[in-house]
């Protein structure tokens, strides 16, 4: 046999063969890779959105039956709740919580309006739960560490483990705070705006016909001077939210959704300026702070005077404490 034949090329005819063999072999293996189940793990729940969960499902299994306590809050999606849900576990109480966010948070309960901010979810609570309040509602802000917890350090957790809920059956409604700075003596006067407020066309300058709407009264009802202990956290018993009827909620909320006098933050400070009305204390509400501390909390002396302070009572009380 001659050099020549030894190294002779393929014959066209098995060259093709052999390329059509190996394309169909491609092309099965990249069938079967792309038929075979990919075990692909589901993305894990962020960590927010799993203490969402199962904070609602607290609320979920609410019951004013066995449920003598709720905690009202309004909340966006980065909020960090663990604390809540800590304290709700540990405490027997029931979250319910109200999203902000334009794109309702998951698992939250969506309010009325998200004008006003913790105003107007606080004013949502009472109306969807109107018919099973539990015993106690305690309105607060989201965030544990607040300015105005003023007796216990910043954590809402502290102040709530030692409120006496014997001071809210006994007055109805108790301030969180203590302290009289800002708010008291007064911190709203209708009828007597700066002239500040009423070149800017602030809120201030428009407060008397505010009250008239909100609380469907005359002028002649609308105060000359409002006080009262700042600010948004607050106890308020089941009887006395029912002393209002629901369509007065229902009124509140329906301004604060339509009204063009001021926007969200306006909105939100006008309820701050007058929950203490609404939920049926003077229009100066100011306790002595000594008294307002051994009340709500228990703290009642001696004072550096000597003097020893008692607790209020609730007629009828069995001592019941938080």
């Amino acid at each position: 046999m001659s050099k020549r034949r030894m190294f002779r090329w393929p014959a066209p005819r098995t060259t093709c063969l052999g390329c059509l063999a190996l394309v169909f072999t491609t092309l099965l293996s990249l069938f079967l890779y792309l038929n075979e189940p990919l075990d692909v793990q589901p993305a894990p729940e962020p960590v927010n959105n799993q203490i969402f969960r199962q904070l609602s499902e607290i609320t979920n299994g609410y019951s004013n039956i066995t449920s003598d306590v709720g905690l009202v809050l309004a909340a966006t999606q980065t909020e960090d709740l663990s604390w809540l849900l800590g304290y709700c576990k540990d405490h027997g109480t029931v979250p319910f919580i109200y999203t902000t966010d334009a794109v309702p948070a998951p698992y939250l309960l969506v309010p009325k309006t998200t004008r006003g901010r913790e105003a107007t979810a606080y004013l949502s609570y009472i109306v969807d739960f109107y018919d099973q309040l539990p015993r106690y509602s305690l309105f607060i802000h989201s965030n544990i560490d607040q300015w105005h917890n003023d007796l216990f350090g910043p954590h809402t957790s502290v102040a709530l483990r030692n409120m006496r809920l014997e001071s809210v059956d006994a007055q109805g409604y108790v301030n969180i705070r203590c302290e009289h700075n800002p708010g008291c003596p007064t911190s709203v006067n209708p009828w007597d705006p700066t002239q500040i407020d009423i070149d800017k066309q602030d809120i201030r300058a428009f407060f008397p016909q505010v009250y008239e709407t909100l609380f469907n009264v005359g002028p002649e009802k609308v105060p000359k001077h409002i006080g009262n202990v700042c600010c948004g956290q607050f106890a308020v018993s089941r009887d006395r939210i029912l002393e209002r009827p629901r369509h007065d909620y229902e009124r509140m909320l329906k301004w604060a959704t339509e009204t063009e006098l001021t926007d969200s933050f306006g909105v939100g400070w006008v309820f701050e300026k007058i929950w203490h009305i609404i939920f049926g204390m003077d229009v100066i509400y100011c306790p002595r702070y000594e008294q307002c501390r051994c009340d709500v909390y228990g703290w009642c002396g001696p004072l550096p005077s000597g003097e020893t302070l008692q607790a209020v009572r609730a007629p009828g009380s069995k001592g019941i404490s938080s």
